[in-house]
């Protein structure tokens, strides 16, 4: 987890000099879509990755023996992240860069191929069933970077082909393995907080369904293919349903029957069923047909929506399930990180959006909307960099251990 967190922070100190070539210059050595390539792989591969796996192995396996051979693989894992970091920067896709995530995606599939075997053990029930299936669509996603080079080197970087097995590799990686996940790992604490959902007669299928029929929209805007747009119509559909059936029982738990201890954690899970909500609401928007065809194609839009699932759904929802379980920080520094963390997101989120609306409308733009995303952007590192040291505060410290000056006067002599 201290990994993770670790990526996580290197991937928005990315993100933020980004966008600060947007409001000021960089060097000339700086090339800005290395750095891009960067913060995505620190982001989806760092960040993302350990947590979603990171959380499993916590919650799921408990013999020491099974758990040496996670830490291994761990450790092959950072090494790979590691390599990326220091690689995308200097030369893009390059040598080096592509051995680096060619490893962690071999990896992978020795972490997926354990954790199945693991699974067999635990006790039948709903997330078994998502993290087993998180662990499928992570592997299926994979099939489009395999595909990136032979249809790069055959037909070419600009063929269609080749942007639909990027965006594959995309929509299974944050609708599969990421979301798939993140129920998973919330469906199990529900199960430990006596909170369970009903049983799924045939949902989990119409889930599976939905998933590959939304993919028809990326599709849709490369072929104009009619029949495209009905495909994501059903499947838009079939999502929100799904989550209908999922999120309801967790909101009302939340909201309602829990424990009035630890209000600020409840808040965290809260914004990332928030997100997940938001993400499906966003998608049901698509049914109209214009609406579809731009959201392709706006950055804001493209970008907002990404930032909904991994940092808004992935990040709060299984970070806040982590905190509870005390396998993330959970103490006072962590809970001021996490916060700033949470404004800088529903900040950067709204300006991308409303940007993005503006842009499709030709309504204008927002006043000095390049400087309020850079100064929204800020609000990452920061509140990452708080929960990153609060790995080394006690539980039981607060933010005076690092600054005195907040104690009562009565206490300072």
């Amino acid at each position: 987890m201290r990994w993770a967190v670790f990526f996580f922070l290197l991937g928005s100190l990315f993100g933020l000099l980004m966008r600060y070539a947007l409001v000021g210059t960089l060097p000339e050595s700086i090339d800005y879509k290395n750095i891009l390539h960067a913060h995505s792989h620190a982001a989806l591969l760092g960040w993302g990755y350990l947590l979603v796996s990171g959380a499993m192995v916590f919650f799921y396996i408990k013999e020491k023996a099974r758990l040496k051979t996670y830490k291994t693989l761990l450790i092959i894992t950072v090494i790979a992240n590691i390599g990326m970091a220091l690689s995308f920067p200097v030369q893009g896709y390059g040598l080096y860069s592509i051995i680096f995530s060619t490893l962690h995606l071999l990896v992978s599939y020795f972490f997926a191929f354990n954790l199945f075997r693991d699974l067999r053990k635990s006790e039948p029930g709903l997330d078994i069933q998502f993290v087993s299936w998180a662990l499928i669509w992570m592997m299926i996603s994979t099939i489009g970077l395999w595909a990136i080079a032979p249809i790069g080197s055959v037909l070419g970087k600009t063929h269609p082909l080749y942007h639909l097995s990027v965006q594959w590799f995309l929509h299974f990686q944050l609708n599969g393995w990421f979301v798939y996940g993140m129920l998973g790992i919330l469906t199990f604490w529900l199960k430990q907080e006596k909170v369970f959902i009903q049983k799924a007669n045939g949902k989990l299928f119409l889930f599976h369904l939905s998933l590959v029929l939304t993919f028809s929209s990326t599709v849709f805007t490369s072929t104009g293919w009619p029949v495209l747009y009905y495909f994501n119509l059903l499947g838009v559909i079939l999502q929100a349903y799904v989550y209908l059936w999922i999120l309801q029982p967790a909101f009302k738990f939340i909201l309602i029957n829990s424990p009035k201890n630890q209000n600020w954690i409840k808040r965290l899970i809260l914004l990332g069923l928030i997100s997940l909500s938001t993400k499906a609401f966003v998608q049901l928007l698509m049914i109209y047909g214009p609406a579809l065809d731009v959201s392709h194609h706006i950055r804001n839009l493209v970008v907002g929506f990404i930032h909904l699932v991994l940092l808004g759904a992935i990040t709060f929802g299984i970070g806040g399930i982590a905190s509870k379980e005390r396998i993330l920080p959970n103490n006072a520094m962590a809970k001021i990180g996490w916060a700033l963390l949470g404004l800088g997101f529903v900040i950067s989120e709204l300006l991308l959006f409303v940007e993005g609306g503006l842009n499709w409308t030709k309504l204008g733009s927002i006043p000095f909307y390049l400087d309020l995303i850079f100064y929204a952007s800020a609000f990452f590192p920061i509140g990452l960099g708080m929960i990153f040291v609060s790995f080394w505060v006690e539980k039981t410290a607060d933010l005076t251990v690092f600054c005195p000056i907040l104690k009562p006067k009565s206490l300072i002599s």
